[in-house]
């Protein structure tokens, strides 16, 4: 057995047995496993992607179907640009379901019409002090959050992955969002591929996890 894999090995074991849900790389992976931030490295042509999941759920509460997000780090170590946005990756699961990403803007829209009680961007805040009070005690018993109903939805656009051009010997890093509940899913992959020339791209960049239930 790959020495590399026994610590995602002894991770897994630990986690299936206990409670809740965990998100982890799979061992076979064909990239580099980070088991400290459970994230995926894989470099091709010049072009090295890192990506784990950010939140399991963007919004927790009031939501019809959930968001997730993965942060996603692109280095370019070529020498001429390269273009590798959040609309060239797709979310797969384990039964073949496919999955496109979802702008920030439409991400804000969606979280805008389930947060009645929140003051339109700029003045970021409750009508009702109980309000924010009942959301601060929910919010405390789920430590996936990052996205808490306080903190200003103009945050959703800024911490999105970049347009996506990455000029030679730099890098981009930023959220991708998909309406899609990893939760319910026994594990899923993430794809994408960079444009390296008109009419030329990369190797897939390919990223499976599983997904670790009690």
């Amino acid at each position: 057995m790959n020495i590399k894999i026994l610590p995602i090995l002894l991770i897994f074991l630990l986690l299936a047995g206990c409670g809740g849900i965990s998100v982890i790389p799979r061992p076979d992976s064909s990239g580099q496993i980070n088991s400290e931030e459970m994230s995926i490295t894989q470099t091709n042509e010049g072009v090295t992607v890192t990506a784990r999941v950010m939140d399991l759920e963007v919004r927790p509460y009031q939501m019809d179907q959930n968001i997730c997000s993965f942060m996603v780090l692109v280095k370019n170590e070529r020498e001429q640009k390269i273009y590798l946005p959040a609309e060239r990756f797709i979310l797969t699961d384990a039964q073949g379901n496919q999955y496109n990403p979802v702008s920030p803007v439409k991400i804000r829209e969606i979280v805008a019409e389930r947060d009645p009680y929140l003051i339109p961007y700029p003045y970021v805040g409750y009508y009702y002090e109980g309000d924010a009070e009942q959301a601060r005690v929910r919010n405390a018993f789920n430590s996936e959050v990052t996205y808490f109903p306080t903190k200003n939805p103009q945050n959703i656009t800024l911490e999105a992955l970049p347009d996506g051009k990455v000029s030679g010997q730099k890098q981009i890093s930023g959220l991708i969002y998909f309406l899609a509940d990893l939760r319910t899913m026994e594990g899923f992959t993430l794809e994408g591929s960079a444009v390296l020339a008109k009419g030329v791209k990369s190797s897939d960049f390919i990223f499976p996890f599983s997904v670790v239930k009690k």
